[in-house]
């Protein structure tokens, strides 16, 4: 826990110097809610939705939010790398006694506390105020379903990490995944008004049934049994996804140390 507090401090003591963004921030929050708020005017009672009590705010609130929260695993790690690289800083990072988990643990912790910040907002402000209500149930079993959704999207930002040591340049990976995630996973539009292609392809997306399930607990009261089959495979991504992204990341890491350009940009 010293070297996550260390290097979330290192973070915090960077960005706070940065007042007017983390206002930014926080002022997004209230932009988004607004858009969709009067975006869901438009939208009345749909059929697809009659599950969720037809509110399309609602539905597109929560969508929204579970993919933004996720969003920061997948982008943090690969920001905080190309900084490290940036700044020359990289090599004294990973030559330190602290371990590559940690480090990575270390990388994500402010990036988290902030989207925890954010989420909060959008589903309090959004959905329990301006929405159709929160329950208490539900939000407590959205949790875990909130983070192997995040485990997922983190996993991938690991791999881009890796491929990001080896080729010495941005991240071209992370803004189009995302933003097909959002169009494939239902985020905005329900899946299944989709062409049944594009249907296909979004169920093989772990984002989609994290998705579904918050939407299921926070929006049609439903319990564990019934969004145990989204768990479950969602259970299944991350067992797979996470340790397969570690190995690929240090793989990269030895790669970049061999061939001597891991300092370089």
């Amino acid at each position: 826990m010293r070297i996550i507090s260390a290097v979330f401090r290192r973070d915090w003591s960077v960005e706070k110097t940065y007042q007017l963004r983390l206002f930014l921030r926080l002022f997004d929050v209230v932009i988004i809610a607004t858009a969709i708020y009067f975006m869901s005017l438009l939208v009345q009672d749909p059929e697809s939705l009659s599950q969720y009590n037809g509110n399309y705010f609602d539905f597109a609130l929560v969508g929204l939010a579970v993919t933004s929260f996720a969003g920061v695993g997948l982008m943090s790690f690969g920001e905080s790398l190309g900084r490290e690289q940036a700044t020359g800083t990289i090599d004294l990072l990973l030559a330190s006694p602290a371990s590559i988990p940690q480090l990575m643990a270390g990388m994500f912790a402010l990036p988290f506390t902030f989207a925890c910040v954010q989420i909060v907002g959008l589903l309090g402000i959004g959905v329990g105020l301006l929405g159709s209500g929160l329950s208490l149930s539900g939000l407590l079993i959205s949790i875990p379903l909130l983070l192997m959704t995040t485990a997922t999207f983190a996993a991938v930002g690991i791999v881009i990490g890796g491929i990001m040591l080896l080729a010495k340049r941005g991240d071209p990976i992370s803004t189009p995944f995302y933003q097909a995630s959002m169009l494939l996973s239902g985020v905005i539009i329900p899946l299944e008004l989709l062409p049944l292609p594009v249907r296909v392809v979004g169920w093989m997306l772990p984002a989609t049934w994290g998705i579904r399930a918050v939407r299921e607990v926070l929006l049609a009261d439903a319990g564990w049994m019934d969004v145990a089959p989204e768990a479950l495979v969602l259970s299944a991504f991350v067992v797979v996804m996470v340790p397969t992204s570690v190995v690929i990341y240090r793989r990269c890491l030895k790669v970049a140390v061999r061939e001597g350009v891991l300092g370089s940009y």
